[in-house]
């Protein structure tokens, strides 16, 4: 039937690389998450600190809500070109831990312009700001109730 559970897969992975397998694309994941997690939590608090600044009765809510919206798409519009070599090589039985991921962003680079390392970015950024705008009104609504409450 071509279906496969999880574990159908993961006996799959061992018998063909055993436990590296778990490991393959470190470096790909690495070389997204960086840029990716450095521009999410650092544009987050520029965002805060603009809107701030520029409309100082905004209510803490809404901050946060646009501030991480806005930063959830910033950050992803700088790692797109990361995360669609990254990806190829994680899906592929043949990834090396390290180093199959310059010659997958090379190939991509090669075969579609630099322009096919942005790939899926319209979709990305349409579930980018809802998502990191709830996930940040979700976090700083926590940390105050629980300031309160502790």
């Amino acid at each position: 039937n071509g279906a496969s559970s999880s574990s159908d897969i993961y006996k799959q992975m061992m018998r063909k690389q055993g436990i590296k397998s778990m490991f393959c694309g470190l470096d790909s994941q690495l070389m997204r998450d960086g840029p990716f997690y450095a521009v999410f939590f650092g544009g987050y608090e520029l965002f805060c600190y603009s809107f701030r600044q520029m409309i100082p009765s905004i209510p803490d809510e809404v901050n946060y809500f646009l501030s991480g919206g806005f930063a959830g798409m910033l950050s992803w519009t700088v790692a797109m070109p990361f995360d669609v070599p990254k990806t190829n090589v994680q899906a592929r039985w043949d990834t090396k831990v390290v180093g199959s991921y310059f010659p997958e962003m090379a190939r991509i680079i090669r075969e579609r312009g630099i322009r096919g390392l942005y790939n899926g970015l319209g979709p990305t950024l349409i579930r980018a700001f809802p998502a990191n705008a709830a996930l940040f009104l979700g976090v700083e609504s926590g940390k105050k109730f629980f300031d309160e409450v502790m």
